[in-house]
């Protein structure tokens, strides 16, 4: 890593962050009234089992998503390049998503229906798990759309037209719980994910016309994609799988007490995690920008340990002011009986604050073309956290002490993993090349994706040196 101070973003970068982060926390802190409104309503158990067949539904999109976002950030630039077609194949690309993610969906309604006809499930879990399979499915084609608006470098735009997502999605969703409980619920949190797609979608596509041009002709899938899409899909479905792949094991071996308790102690690390996605969000078009111009190493290395110590001390100033009130906090919102989630819930907020610290090798890798390593590091993480629920649940003899087990297991995996990345950066960094050939397929052209005459994507200092 270099050495050097914090400097802080610029504006332009502190507006788009500043957008995705409340985006974030809007989409983890509305849900959470929602959960909050559930358990006081409907009780312990029956929040269990929505938040069991909700993992169960992200489990299926998350095994089903072929996560084209990352393709779209890499071959959309290479086509507008090439012949000015990438409004185009983003089209194309955001049609296909939304189209996988509908046949998705018809098919866990079938299987669902298939095990109530079979008398594997009651009626009333069936129709939970539908709903939820619904209201997953309409998200199917989100990140892609997300990823147009990166194209366009209209990230703070996404910001604001997801909080209003979120905030449809809660209103919808009290409304359903108010007038018919658990199974209304979720068709309210359905109905706002299908509206709210539909105009994330129209907007990334205009976004992307208007920055890239009107789409021309109907381009080819770019060869190398598939190559280059199925172990960033797989990386992305088995990162995406820590909270849901948890409580749905959660729901296996502890059962709904076990799952309730686990989702309220998770919120406050999500919180964290919220910040620093959107971290990792803008720097990855900057990174693998680097590569492409022949600047790689000296920028990607500056820029990763610049973010790094800007997560540092945005964790240790978390933790520090968090840590104290998370106990007291979680057992007025949620009630005296859900007091036992305070202690799980600080270490599982210390291990997210620690893991921000190198929220940068999500992308990282990525931006190198080696998605394969970070395949392989994120199916070892999710093997040592299931490993862990499971080896909480043989030794402790309840549910909150499996919790609490859990907790410090994903803190300590939580160091080693940073600890990981730290170590390997250097490493990664050295292999960085010093030139990229444009024409290769996969790689990124040296060309802006966005508009001409405006600045580049986001990053998370300031505007991209040119060579």
């Amino acid at each position: 890593m270099t050495r050097g101070r914090v400097r802080p973003p610029g504006r332009r970068h502190l507006r788009a962050f500043t957008s995705l982060s409340a985006a974030g926390f809007g989409e983890a802190l509305l849900p959470t009234l929602g959960l909050v409104a559930l358990v006081r309503i409907a009780g312990t158990e029956a929040t269990g089992q929505v938040v069991f067949a909700q993992s169960l539904a992200n489990l299926w999109f998350l095994l089903g998503d072929p996560c084209l976002e990352n393709a779209a950030q890499r071959f959309v630039p290479l086509e507008q390049a090439r012949g000015g077609r990438g409004t185009a194949l983003f089209l194309r690309l955001l049609r296909l998503d939304a189209g996988i993610g509908l046949a998705a969906t018809a098919l866990a309604l079938a299987v669902v229906l298939g095990t109530w006809l079979a008398g594997l499930t009651s009626e009333g879990f069936a129709l939970t798990l539908a709903l939820s399979v619904a209201g997953r499915g309409a998200t199917a084609p989100y990140g892609t759309a997300f990823a147009g608006f990166a194209l366009a470098d209209r990230l703070a735009l996404s910001g604001v037209v997801r909080v209003l997502g979120a905030l449809l999605s809660v209103a919808l969703s009290f409304a359903g719980l108010l007038a018919g409980g658990p199974l209304l619920y979720l068709a309210g949190q359905a109905a706002a994910a299908l509206l709210a797609a539909a105009g994330f979608c129209l907007l990334a596509g205009r976004a992307v016309a208007r920055a890239l041009g009107a789409p021309s002709g109907s381009p080819p899938l770019p060869a190398g994609l598939l190559r280059f899409t199925v172990p960033a899909t797989a990386g992305t479905t088995i990162a995406g799988m820590s909270d849901s792949g948890i409580l749905a094991v959660a729901g296996l071996v502890g059962g709904p007490p076990l799952v309730t308790l686990l989702k309220i102690a998770m919120a406050p690390g999500r919180f964290y995690a919220n910040l620093a996605i959107p971290v990792a969000a803008m720097l990855y078009p900057r990174l693998a920008r680097a590569v492409a111009e022949g600047a790689g190493a000296a920028v990607m290395r500056r820029d990763v340990a610049r973010v790094t110590r800007l997560m540092t001390i945005g964790g240790v100033t978390t933790a520090a002011v968090a840590v104290p009130v998370l106990v007291p906090v979680i057992t007025l919102v949620y009630g005296p009986g859900q007091a036992g989630a305070g202690a799980v819930a600080v270490p599982l907020l210390c291990a997210a604050c620690v893991k921000g610290a190198a929220c940068w090798s999500n992308v990282l890798p990525l931006a190198l073309g080696r998605s394969g390593w970070r395949l392989t590091y994120l199916g070892a993480e999710a093997a040592l956290l299931v490993a862990t629920l499971l080896a909480a649940a043989w030794a402790a003899p309840d549910a909150p002490a499996t919790a609490r087990l859990f907790a410090w297991g994903t803190l300590a995996l939580a160091v080693l993993g940073t600890a990981f990345w730290l170590l390997s950066a250097r490493r990664l960094l050295r292999r960085v090349p010093t030139s990229v050939p444009s024409g290769v397929p996969g790689s990124v052209p040296s060309v802006p994706s966005h508009a001409p005459g405006r600045p580049g994507p986001a990053d998370v200092r300031g505007p991209a040196p040119r060579p």
